[in-house]
């Protein structure tokens, strides 16, 4: 397509190069299963919400090792995000269409039982879990008020 003044534009296709993850090398990484542990103990959680909590998690002292960033009030973290890409890979999380939350499958639950978990994780976890189930919830019931009114302009 021609642009005016005889100029194109072109796209350009980027490739990323990332190491295939297997059901093996995740038993191996603890901090992907505590993270499948942790989606499971929340019931499923907006991507938005999961980051939130766990940078909570991670200031009121149980650090599972992620860098967080916060950007105009927005935390984000590269590490989370490759970590969920991860778990969908391998099928042990999925993305609800409908609510936008990541949930854990029956393939992730299998694989959870599978897997020992530290109990001094699980109670620091269970101290916790309350009060970042509470952001959580907030946090995705805005997420879906905003669906919400963004699909009635259509």
């Amino acid at each position: 397509m021609s642009q005016p003044g005889g100029q194109t534009k072109s796209k350009d296709v980027k490739l990323v190069t990332k190491q295939v993850i297997t059901p093996d090398v995740l038993k191996e990484d603890k901090r992907k299963v505590k993270l499948l542990y942790i989606i499971k103990v929340l019931g499923g959680a907006s991507e938005k919400a999961l980051v939130t909590a766990l940078n909570e998690m991670k200031e009121k002292g149980l650090d599972l090792g992620y860098q967080f960033n916060i950007i105009g009030g927005n935390i984000f973290s590269p590490m989370v995000k490759e970590d969920i890409t991860s778990l969908l890979y391998l099928g042990y999380v999925e993305n609800d269409p409908v609510s936008k939350k990541l949930k854990v499958t029956n393939n992730g639950l299998e694989f959870l039982d599978t897997q020992t978990i530290e109990e001094d994780f699980k109670n620091n976890l269970n101290q916790l879990i309350n009060d970042v189930k509470l952001k959580v919830q907030a946090i995705d019931e805005e997420n879906r008020l905003k669906n919400r009114r963004n699909n009635r302009r259509y």
